[in-house]
């Protein structure tokens, strides 16, 4: 099958692959019938995502059409049109239990694609105990606000440090405490602590 790879550092190409096998009793094999490039594939082609490594398949805002399930599959069918969600998750950690998927802890869950290593890496030695990934949310009900600041709190337990990117302003306003990263037109970064 043919698909969209990144090769090198800002380079990606059409590349031939073997046909996907249903490896775990969970997994589902998708035919992409149409796919996005999102931004954070634009952030692999940059050489920013170290667990993008070279030939890893880009493209994952998708939908098609399923051909095979495993086992333990329920809720699709060979046949039935679906879109495909952008992360992958257990459901059954910690944070897919609280609802927050995209933090999966799970080996091969979770969006992040390995940004606390990145991070990690690139801050001067600071060690995140964790990552918190709100991708996606503009805003959040007051509901979900809460939920979300419960599970902060869960996971800061202990005086853990925790990463969290994060485009929901209510959010960052009821973080006491934070060193806060920010990009500069120049292509470097700004740090400021806030007590």
């Amino acid at each position: 099958m043919l698909t969209y790879t990144y090769i090198s550092k800002g380079n990606f190409g059409l590349v031939e692959k073997p046909k996907p096998r249903v490896l775990h009793e969970r997994d589902a094999i998708v035919k992409v019938t149409l796919a996005s490039i999102c931004s954070s594939d634009l952030h692999i082609k940059h050489g920013s995502v170290p667990r993008a490594v070279e030939g890893i398949t880009v493209g994952h805002e998708m939908v098609g059409i399923v051909e095979e399930v495993g086992s333990a599959v329920t809720h699709v069918s060979p046949g039935d049109r679906v879109t495909v969600n952008v992360e992958t998750f257990c459901g059954e950690c910690f944070f897919c239990n609280k609802g927050f998927v995209n933090n999966c802890t799970d080996r091969n869950g979770g969006w992040a694609l390995g940004l606390s290593d990145e991070i990690q890496s690139s801050a001067g030695g600071i060690r995140l105990d964790t990552m918190f990934v709100d991708e996606g949310f503009g805003s959040l009900d007051d509901e979900s606000l809460g939920q979300a600041m419960r599970a902060l709190r869960d996971l800061a337990e202990g005086n853990r440090l925790v990463g969290i990117i994060s485009h929901v302003a209510e959010l960052k306003e009821r973080i006491d405490r934070q060193i806060v990263v920010t990009k500069e037109k120049s292509g470097g970064s700004r740090v400021k602590i806030r007590c």
